[in-house]
């Protein structure tokens, strides 16, 4: 078998990458004051780089634990095993992770309980504002988005700022999962029934109804509207 005749352009191909890498060398010879701050300036990068993802990293961990140490406390105290004080110790330290270490995640997370515990003291203006600065750091994908959405229209409930309660379940019905959608029509059914508004509760409670038909709480919710209905309609009765 005839063997393979080699080209003249295929022998020339080791000496072009001897003589490019050749080249390469001789320049970086030529210009070593630029090779070495090029290497200088990545090797700053990669300190910065490091040193900002160790900080952010110990203020994490900082962080976590004095949230642990509230929660702790929060947690003994809403089981009956001690006094106020241990209740304003959890707040306290809840305040000092959302102060000290506000750009961390755990802090975002702290605003949830922090808003919590004011709402149960019956400080709704800053149990809203809590809810509020979480929502506007968080997005949908985050788990307790819907929770705190929830949670803030409740509060302008208790509030009775019915306005703002309707604004914010609008948006959950809007933006939430589909469990927290079938809630909104609850909760917008009540903000209406609460402002005289009949005709937009029943329309609220019916989309309930409909999402939820085998929910034990929607009988009490049928009851209501039978009764609605039939002193609209007198003689629709028996």
């Amino acid at each position: 078998m005839a063997k393979r005749k080699i080209r003249r352009k295929e022998l020339k191909k080791p000496d072009e990458f001897i003589t490019f890498g050749s080249r390469i060398i001789a320049w970086c010879q030529d210009n070593i004051r630029i090779v070495i701050g090029v290497l200088a300036s990545v090797a700053v990068l990669l300190l910065i780089t490091s040193a900002v993802f160790l900080f952010k990293a110990r203020r994490e961990t900082e962080a976590r634990g004095l949230y642990e140490e509230a929660l702790s406390l929060y947690q003994v105290e809403s089981s009956g095993n001690a006094g106020a004080a241990n209740y304003s110790m959890a707040m306290a330290k809840l305040e000092e992770v959302e102060q000290r270490y506000r750009s961390t995640t755990v802090a975002t997370n702290a605003l949830m309980d922090l808003g919590n515990i004011y709402f149960q003291e019956g400080d709704y203006q800053k149990a809203i504002i809590c809810y509020t600065d979480f929502l506007q750091r968080t997005d949908v994908s985050h788990p307790l988005y819907d929770q705190a959405l929830e949670s803030l229209g409740e509060t302008y409930e208790a509030k009775g700022s019915w306005q703002e309660a309707l604004e914010v379940y609008q948006r959950l019905a809007s933006e939430g999962a589909s469990v927290y959608q079938a809630q909104a029509q609850l909760y917008l059914g009540r903000v209406y029934e609460a402002m005289g508004d009949k005709q937009k509760a029943m329309t609220h409670y019916d989309n309930y109804l409909n999402e939820n038909p085998a929910l034990i709480f929607g009988q009490w919710i049928r009851v209501k509207l039978r009764r609605w209905r039939q002193a609209e309609n007198p003689k629709q009765q028996g």
